[in-house]
């Protein structure tokens, strides 16, 4: 989920591509990383070594079978639970494009498009709630790339037309009403250049972002 527009508003087509903005960009977007992997490998291999610990408590006539065994069992079922978890994390890293991209680049191509739509998603407080948004890309053979990204809610300074209109007097964005920037905005998205079924965010226009954020009365 994105929680600032820093990494995201670029100038020029340098700025696009710059090797530690992308990084930098990869690192907020809470991409999984190999700490959860670590922790969770770590957390496997405790818990069969805490498995052994009970059967040989067993086998010495520290514990009753069913007792130790039983917790032995235990240990093992989490063991299983914290390998698929570093299993998950693994596959996603692997799959992440930015990451990808980042060990690969030259099986990746940015690309242009735009962001079309989005919704409000409602969490336990304020600070939870963010927007899904929604667009397209043109990915490298033409094809319509399908776009979709989570924003923070506090950072988004976005509108449609449609959703400008519906605002009424006592609604959070009154004061705003008619002021705020419209979807789409044209923006540039990175995707794999063999086979590509998604794009995922990587850059607008810095001038788009700065404006939308001053009419919107939020800061870069």
């Amino acid at each position: 989920m994105h929680k600032t527009w820093k990494y995201l508003a670029v100038k020029n087509e340098q700025e696009l591509k710059d090797y530690l903005r992308l990084q930098k960009l990869a690192l907020h977007r809470g991409t999984p990383g190999w700490i959860m992997i670590w922790l969770f490998s770590v957390c496997a291999l405790i818990c069969v070594v805490g498995s052994a610990f009970f059967v040989s408590l067993v086998q010495e006539g520290g514990l009753h079978w069913w007792s130790g065994y039983g917790s032995a069992l235990m240990m093992l079922l989490l063991t299983a639970v914290f390998v698929f978890a570093a299993r998950v994390f693994h596959r996603a890293r692997k799959s992440d494009i930015l990451r990808g991209y980042l060990l690969h680049p030259n099986d990746y191509a940015f690309v242009k498009g735009t962001l079309k739509e989005f919704s409000y998603m409602t969490g336990d407080n304020r600070s939870m709630s963010r927007y899904h948004v929604q667009g397209e890309a043109e990915g490298p053979g033409r094809e319509t790339l399908f776009v979709s990204e989570f924003f923070e809610s506090s950072i988004w300074p976005f509108t449609t037309p449609e959703q400008d209109r519906q605002i009424l007097e006592g609604d959070d964005w009154y004061d705003l009403k008619g002021k705020r920037a419209t979807l789409p905005v044209s923006a540039y998205f990175l995707c794999p250049k063999n086979n590509p079924k998604v794009a995922i965010l990587v850059g607008v226009d810095h001038d788009v972002i700065v404006e939308a954020l001053k009419r919107s009365k939020m800061r870069l």
